[in-house]
């Protein structure tokens, strides 16, 4: 595999013309917000330092993401999703402001709770972390010091990072939307906190608590991140609709064993289904491991075959009566017949409306690797050498990390099954991998050798956990025991 290649890849996946675009528009809107409200106190040198400002701070954005998280920038809607969430914020802020009180209501961690579900979590913490200080350097800039409330910039500026930093490491763990009550909550005992540090960092001298004013303030501030998480309820299915972004609670509500489409699996593919669940404990535990998203990849993986319902015979994990109707057919036919499970699956995928990522996931999980069974089995019959281009796959090849993993976990799980025990489990899993990176199947994607290595040894481990031996406990007969 070739990193330079992946990466060349990468980049040529990003609709850069798009994304300038974005970046200018949220530009223009941010600084618009900026200087508008100021209009009285316009100076020239007070208007070039806040679209520096802007520019420098957007600029930052840019670089964070391309270089820590690229993944966002391959799909323009999410770059759009992000920056209407951040002018969004932004405008709350702005208008919070007008009103007494009203910035210990704003939920700073906005950016944060909303782009985590449907773009990133680095990306909005990244993101949140821009619109809290483009505000405090409005804050800076626009007011004269005889007018600035130190206290409130004080809050603004600790008390908004300190509550993106907290909500970006809660949920980085993809709480079920039920637990996100919780998560509002202990952000407003965040925010809470904040506001009591920056009342009690402001006092005069020896002045007394106003215990009035501190209870008003830590109550507004514990109230905000309540008002967060009902702004993201809000903002989350809205963004999903117009924007045409996948939520973590959409992958959640799909990956389930009881939806229509996983139940119609079940009852026209029992074997296949039973795999599709085998592999997700593999793929997830995977992602977990290389920080990928756990339920997006377990969503993936359990309709990474529904294209088998179409033809369940003609595949070895519902073939129950031992009978093979490939014995009786060409090598030519089982391959088209075997390959075309994964065309099924895009179009069942598509008329059920699962995510594009799912869909992607069915058709790149075997790439254009070669179907060696039969491809051996065709070249019996041939005198010379047999070119394997048309036994293989039709690709696309991975170009995801989740879909690279899906690669190797579902024929890892197979094999495994069939021939693995705890001895040779090492084995089987090293030349799956070594057999998928001789036919070059991770050039379009970024995964790194030091991630396979990760996945491998997580598979060995869970297929370990999986197949344990139990204590086997000899037979007694209690005293007394008449049966």
């Amino acid at each position: 595999m070739s990193s330079m290649a992946a990466k060349r890849k990468k980049i040529t996946n990003i609709n850069w013309k798009g994304i300038i675009g974005v970046y200018l528009l949220g530009y223009i809107l941010l600084s618009a917000l900026a200087i508008a409200p100021n209009y009285r106190n316009i100076i020239p040198l007070r208007i070039i330092a806040q679209l520096a400002t802007n520019a420098v701070l957007l600029i930052s954005l840019g670089l964070y993401i391309y270089f820590s998280d690229r993944d966002c920038m391959e799909r323009l809607s999410k770059s759009v999703a992000m920056f209407t969430t951040m002018v969004f914020s932004y405008l709350v802020i702005q208008l919070a402001q007008m009103f007494d009180l009203g910035l210990y209501l704003v939920p700073f961690a906005l950016c944060t709770l909303v782009l985590s579900l449907i773009v990133s979590v680095k990306a909005g913490f990244f993101a949140n972390f821009v619109i809290i200080m483009m505000c405090f350097m409005q804050f800076i800039n626009w007011r004269d010091s005889a007018t600035i409330d130190s206290e409130e910039v004080f809050y603004l500026m600790f008390g908004g990072v300190t509550e993106a930093v907290f909500a970006s490491y809660i949920l980085g763990k993809h709480y079920r939307r039920s637990r996100y009550l919780l998560v509002g909550m202990l952000l407003g005992f965040v925010s809470a906190a904040s506001a009591t540090i920056a009342y009690m960092m402001f006092l005069d001298g020896l002045q007394q608590w106003d215990w009035a004013t501190i209870g008003t303030k830590f109550g507004c501030a514990f109230a905000s991140g309540i008002i967060g998480v009902m702004f993201m309820f809000i903002l989350v299915p809205l963004f999903e609709r117009i924007f045409n972004v996948v939520s973590i609670f959409r992958f959640s509500e799909i990956a389930s064993s009881d939806t229509p489409l996983m139940r119609k699996l079940y009852e026209k593919a029992p074997g296949t289904y039973n795999h599709s669940l085998s592999v997700a404990i593999y793929v997830e535990a995977c992602a977990t491991a290389i920080g990928e998203s756990a339920v997006e990849a377990r969503a993936c993986a359990y309709y990474h075959d529904i294209g088998k319902m179409k033809n369940p015979q003609y595949f070895s994990e519902n073939q129950f009566s031992g009978v093979n109707p490939h014995d009786t057919m060409t090598p030519e036919a089982s391959v088209n017949i075997i390959k075309a499970h994964t065309v099924n699956g895009l179009a069942l995928a598509k008329e059920y409306g699962l995510p594009k990522e799912v869909q992607d996931a069915i058709m790149q999980h075997h790439g254009t690797m070669p179907l060696k069974f039969f491809y051996l089995k065709a070249k019996k019959y041939t005198d010379g050498d047999l070119p394997y281009d048309g036994y293989c796959y039709d690709g696309p090849k991975p170009t995801s990390k989740i879909a690279a993993i899906l690669m190797i976990c579902d024929a890892s799980e197979a094999a495994l099954r069939a021939h693995g025990d705890r001895t040779n489990a090492e084995k089987i899993v090293d030349n799956i991998v070594a057999e998928r990176l001789e036919f070059d199947q991770f050039s379009e994607c970024d995964i790194t050798m030091k991630e396979i290595d990760i996945i491998k040894s997580t598979i060995i481990t869970t297929f370990s956990g999986i197949r344990h031996k139990r204590v086997k406990y000899p037979e007694i007969t209690l005293e007394g025991d008449n049966k």
